[in-house]
């Protein structure tokens, strides 16, 4: 067994909620995964399970039916299979074929519509077990959503894949990242999910308002807490794998400290971006006002900061149920990471 580090104090003003579909929705997404072997071995399905992601999506938005809910936590299910394929796998280490793979994904999301589910000749094996699900989660999107937010989507989901190949190229290299390099890097990994808030309430925050800089900053402030957490809870297993991306690897080679005082010191960044977050959403109509929006966006909005406020309560609680970070697992103990599909 590793030595426990202790975790950090994180307050969220934001008292976390639970949707009651949320065990419905954790057989739902277990089944999916298995219907397009996602989870290929014991391992991996036990990996899946473990992560609890119906949980995670069940706190994140507490409000949706069953339909939207089940979406979103398909699409985070699929997409931290490919995470974590990019992060404990061979391909994480291969930047010239990562990008091939990012770029063959992409084509399968057009923001006109849905793209032939058939493969291609000669296709990459790793593709060709992501197409059909991939399929899946953009055919039960596209009917939820507008051209306008896909092109965001998708927009979003290849500047993730840019950070993915640049951690890809750096373990080729043996380059660790520096400080202010990663913070820059990492801040775009949640983007895809916050747009899901939208899919999940049935509206779509217009260009007028995305554009404020207000609104960037919000988004961009919970973005920040939610991934930096993330880095916090899972840098026990990112030290035993030897990933040096995450922030409290970075933050304790940048200052020479031991994990704890980097664990520490990380929390107070969450902390302070946590509370800018609450600080910007507070006043979030007000400035979307003073630029020009009208009184039939006031609704739009507020279902939007109760989804990011929902979305940061719940990460944090499900944090203390997920067996996803467990650096004490025997693929992590051993550095085998995961099965590659």
């Amino acid at each position: 067994m590793t030595p426990a580090l202790q975790m950090p104090h994180i307050n969220v003003e934001f008292l976390p909620r639970i949707s009651p579909l949320a065990k419905r929705v954790e057989g739902h997404t277990r089944e999916f995964v298995g219907k397009y072997g996602l989870v290929p071995d014991e391992v991996s399905r036990r990996h899946h399970e473990d992560s609890l992601l119906g949980t995670l999506m069940a706190r994140a938005y507490p409000y949706a039916g069953f339909d939207e809910l089940a979406l979103v936590t398909d699409w985070i299910s699929c997409m931290l299979v490919l995470d974590d394929q990019f992060d404990e796998t061979r391909l994480g280490a291969e930047p010239d074929r990562l990008r091939e793979v990012c770029a063959t994904v992409l084509g399968w999301l057009p923001s006109e519509g849905v793209a032939p589910v058939a493969g291609t000749a000669g296709e990459d094996s790793f593709t060709a077990a992501f197409r059909p699900a991939f399929h899946d989660l953009w055919e039960r999107t596209c009917a939820r959503t507008t051209p306008v937010w896909r092109r965001r989507f998708t927009t979003h989901i290849a500047d993730f894949f840019e950070t993915c190949a640049w951690e890809a190229a750096n373990r080729a290299a043996g380059r660790p990242p520096e400080f202010e390099e990663y913070l820059r890097m990492r801040g775009c990994a949640l983007m895809p999910y916050l747009d899901l808030v939208e899919v999940a309430r049935h509206w779509e925050v217009p260009d007028a308002v995305y554009g404020l800089p207000e609104f960037t900053e919000m988004n961009r402030a919970l973005s920040d807490a939610d991934l930096w957490t993330n880095d916090l809870f899972s840098c026990e297993k990112e030290a035993l794998l030897g990933d040096p991306h995450n922030l409290v690897l970075v933050h304790q080679r940048t200052h020479a400290t031991d994990l704890q005082t980097a664990a520490d010191a990380v929390a107070v960044m969450i902390q302070a971006r946590a509370d800018r977050f609450t600080e910007l959403a507070a006043g979030c109509y007000e400035n979307a006002r003073r630029a020009g929006a009208d009184d039939s966006m006031r609704e739009a909005l507020e279902h939007h900061v109760e989804g990011l406020r929902t979305w940061l309560s719940g990460q944090l609680q499900w944090r203390f149920e997920t067996g996803r970070f467990d650096p004490d697992r025997p693929e992590i103990v051993d550095a085998s990471g995961i099965t590659p599909l």
